[in-house]
C-alpha cells in the first residue's frame, strides 16, 4: 500500500514499486491517493484537470489552486498497463467518511464552501454526512469516476472507513453506509475493501460479508490507554471477523507499516523492520506484537500488505523510499509464502 496522498510518487518510481512487487511474488498495489492533505488523482468531478495544471520538469502535474501534485488520467493508464504486464493489480482507495479534506478543498474551489458544507457531517468537520442521500450520491459519483479511470484490471476497490468518529449507539449508521457503497461497487463487478476501525461486535453481523477487511489495528494505535481499553472491548478482533465469515487481510500496523521521516534514517528503519518481520511476524499475527491472540488457522486470511505512509516523509525522495523499502517487502512476501507452504504440508 502506497500513500500517494501525503507523499507523492512519480510514475517512474511507482513503476519501480511494481517491479519490486513482481520480483518478490506480490499480487497487488493498493494506492491510497485520497486523504486530508491531498487528492492525488485527476478528477472531472472535483475540477482537478490537466489542462488547468502546471507541469514540472519531471512530468508531475501541480494543481495551481492547492499547490499539490496529482496523477493524470493518462499517467494512471500508463501505470495500469505496466502493472498488467507484470500481473499486478492496482487497487484504488477513496476513503470516507473521514480523511475527506483533500476532496472538500477541491470541491470548495469548484462549487464554493456552501456546497461543501451541505455534504459535511453536522458533528465532525472533516467527515462527510453518512446519513444524507446527497452526500451518499456524491460518493457514488466519485467512486464511479475512479472505478472508470482504473478500468477493468481492478477487481477490488477500497472505501476507507478508518479513524472516524462514532459511538456504539450510532455505529449502525456506518454499517448502513458501508453496505450502500459496497452494494454499489458489487453492481460494478468490484469487491469492496474496508479498514477495520468501525467494526464493533454489537453491529458487525449486519455488514455485507462480501466486504474484505484490511485489519490494521485493534485499538487504532491510540496513546490514550483509556480509549485503547474501550476500543478493544467493543471492536471486533480479527478472529471475530473470521469466525463470522469475513475475508480479512493483515495490515498489522506494528510490523507492516513503514513511516519514513525526513531527517531520519529510513534505510536503517526499513532494514530493521525487514529483520523483525523475518524473526517474529507471521501471517496470523494481527494485533501489534501480540502473539497470544494470533490466528492459528490462516486459511481465511487472504494475504497481507506492507503499507508505506507519507505523513512524515517531507522532502525525502520518492526514489530513496522505494529503494530502501524493497527488502522489507521481500521479507513480508517470503513470510507469507512460508506460511502457505506450512499450511500445505
Amino acid at each position: 500500500m502506497l500513500d500517494t496522498a501525503r507523499h507523492f510518487y512519480s510514475v517512474n518510481v511507482i513503476k519501480n514499486f511494481i517491479d519490486n512487487l513482481a520480483a518478490s511474488g506480490g499480487s497487488f498495489l493498493h494506492l491510497h491517493f485520497s486523504d486530508h492533505e491531498n487528492y492525488a488523482l485527476e478528477s472531472d468531478l472535483l475540477g482537478q484537470k490537466v489542462e488547468n495544471a502546471t507541469r514540472r520538469k519531471d512530468g508531475v502535474y501541480i494543481n495551481p489552486q492547492t499547490g499539490k501534485p496529482f496523477l493524470s488520467y493518462r499517467q494512471l493508464q500508463e501505470l495500469i498497463r505496466y502493472a498488467q504486464s507484470k500481473n499486478i493489480e492496482v487497487i484504488p482507495e477513496v476513503g470516507s467518511p473521514n480523511h475527506m479534506d483533500g476532496i472538500f478543498r477541491l470541491l470548495a474551489h469548484k462549487h464554493g464552501q456552501g456546497y461543501v458544507d451541505s455534504l459535511k457531517s453536522t458533528q465532525v468537520d472533516d467527515e462527510i454526512n453518512i446519513n444524507k442521500p446527497e452526500s451518499i450520491e456524491f460518493m457514488k459519483k466519485l467512486i464511479t469516476e475512479v472505478a472508470d479511470a482504473f478500468g477493468s484490471q481492478s477487481k477490488h476497490f477500497h472505501i476507507g472507513g478508518d479513524e472516524f468518529g462514532y459511538s456504539e449507539e450510532n455505529n449502525q449508521e456506518f454499517i448502513d453506509y458501508a453496505n450502500k457503497l459496497a452494494s454499489f461497487l458489487e453492481q460494478k463487478g468490484l469487491t469492496p475493501r474496508l479498514w477495520n476501525d468501525g467494526l464493533i461486535t454489537k453491529t458487525v453481523d449486519g455488514l455485507n460479508r462480501n466486504i474484505q477487511i484490511t485489519y490494521w489495528s485493534y485499538d487504532g494505535d491510540t496513546e490514550n490507554q483509556v480509549a485503547a481499553v474501550r476500543r478493544r472491548k467493543i471492536r471486533a478482533s480479527m478472529p471475530d471477523l473470521i469466525d463470522k465469515g469475513f475475508t480479512v487481510l493483515n495490515y498489522n500496523s506494528y510490523y507492516l507499516y513503514l513511516v519514513p521521516k525526513e531527517g531520519g534514517n529510513f534505510s536503517h528503519e526499513a532494514n530493521f523492520a525487514g529483520q523483525d518481520i523475518e524473526k517474529r511476524w507471521n501471517l496470523g499475527v494481527w494485533d501489534g506484537e501480540n502473539v497470544n491472540n494470533a490466528v492459528r488457522n490462516t486459511d481465511n486470511i487472504l494475504g497481507a500488505a506492507l503499507a508505506i505512509w507519507g505523513e512524515d516523509a517531507g522532502r525525502l525522495s520518492d526514489k530513496s523510499i522505494q529503494e530502501h523499502s524493497s527488502g522489507t517487502l521481500k521479507a513480508v512476501i517470503r513470510k507469507i509464502r512460508a506460511n502457505d507452504n506450512q499450511a500445505g504440508e
